[in-house]
């Protein structure tokens, strides 16, 4: 990492080491599996940021992890649900029992930036959480597995897989991820993704500009249309979008335009709703320049994440049981297929910081972060508490019990 870089990434800084003298000696024992399997777990982070593979092309990262699984103990299934780079490894000897909860793990990186969103350390952390349970499970009765979720960059992995039903088996899934705060969730927008098209008629925009019909003209109405709805929409939403395609030549009245566009909401109704706005922003720009129109939409389309507050104050607790000292909520929201499959059952995201707040993610100096002292550190710490977290719901019938009455809670 350069010198520029190392500015921003404080290594290690603001976590206690020091574990509270007050954790169960069960939770304990997890903490010591982890750190026996740290060495295993930083092998797991580098080869994964070494070899970058892009949504649904992670052929190596998925070999590698079912492999490493493999020769410890589990058994592992590629090609889960029908996805080619989506694996399920769960140990041989506790192969289907209920209760189960699940680990994610993703791997998919950004083109350009390699692992510049910390799915390394996503991965390697709950393989250490699946490996560490997995080897304090006396007097449990139920199991655990680890997920392979692939293309959570824009190809919906987890919702491919969750329709295959791969999680039909499963009770609860958790995961985290490396960020700028260290949270135990967060909301999530859901997002509409969808190309928009325009029709015109070409014409020599100087000898015959009134035999034309300008698709330009009918973008530039539409992209206006919705700048003016952005001001109208609650702070909880977003709208945002680039013109792909504005023509061809000056001289030429443009007869095909392009672009595409984000619509994102904190529910699903809001989101919804506010796409119905945004397709009339559509309409209005057509009928005002004669043009014709098409609207696209993308697949796959996210949904906001269901939040489960008893499964996310359990992993609060384990997280300030580490020395982590959690953080204020700042706003800021992404989308994630995590979103979607918190309506197939109870899920959390929780997060840990490996930068700085003002270090913007899918960037280099992140991916470059994920390798740091502090990107290692939060590694351990990811996959203790993710640990501590299953064994708190495989151990505790109350707890699975609110979990469960939470997640059958009305939107």
């Amino acid at each position: 990492m350069s010198k520029s870089n190392l500015i921003h990434v404080k290594s290690g800084a603001g976590i206690n080491r020091k574990e509270e003298s007050g954790m169960s000696p069960d939770k304990k024992r997890l903490c010591a599996e982890v750190e026996a399997l740290a060495g295993d777990l930083y092998k797991v982070s580098e080869f994964l940021y070494n070899n970058p593979e892009i949504g649904y092309q992670e052929f190596k990262a998925c070999e590698f992890l079912c492999r490493f699984m493999e020769e410890r103990g589990f058994k592992s299934e590629r090609g889960t649900g029908g996805v080619q780079t989506a694996f399920l490894a769960r140990p041989a000897t506790r192969l289907k029992r209920r209760p189960c909860v699940a680990f994610l793990a993703e791997y998919d990186a950004l083109p350009g930036v390699g692992h510049g969103c910390g799915h390394n350390l996503i991965a390697a952390a709950s393989v250490g959480a699946s490996l560490a349970l997995s080897r304090c499970m006396d007097g449990l009765t139920g199991t655990l597995a680890l997920v392979g979720t692939p293309a959570e960059e824009g190809g919906g992995g987890k919702i491919l897989l969750a329709e295959a039903r791969v999680f039909s088996e499963m009770d609860a899934a958790m995961m985290c991820h490396p960020g700028r705060l260290n949270r135990p969730g967060e909301e999530m927008f859901g997002r509409v993704k969808f190309k928009a098209e325009f029709f015109g008629q070409a014409a020599h925009a100087s000898v015959s500009p009134d035999r034309g019909i300008n698709a330009l003209d009918a973008m530039v109405a539409a992209y206006n249309n919705i700048s003016m709805l952005r001001q109208q929409i609650r702070p909880d939403a977003r709208i945002h979008g680039i013109i792909t395609h504005g023509g061809d030549a000056p001289n030429i009245i443009p007869q095909y335009t392009a672009g595409l566009f984000y619509v994102r909401a904190a529910t699903r109704k809001y989101r919804d709703e506010i796409y119905q706005k945004v397709e009339k922003c559509m309409e209005a720009a057509a009928v005002a320049t004669g043009a014709g129109y098409k609207i696209e939409i993308g697949q796959p389309t996210f949904d906001p994440i269901k939040r489960n507050p008893p499964l996310e104050a359990a992993a609060r607790a384990n997280m300030e049981a580490l020395g982590i000292s959690l953080d204020p909520d700042d706003g800021r929201r992404g989308s994630s297929d995590i979103g979607n499959l918190s309506f197939f059952l109870p899920a959390i995201h929780p997060s840990v910081a490996i930068v700085d707040p003002e270090v913007p993610g899918h960037s280099q100096v992140f991916a470059e972060a994920t390798m740091s002292p502090r990107g290692k550190d939060a590694l351990l710490k990811a996959a203790k508490f993710l640990a501590m977290t299953g064994y708190d719901f495989l151990a505790s019938a109350e707890l699975r019990e609110k979990v469960k009455e939470a997640f059958n809670q009305k939107e």
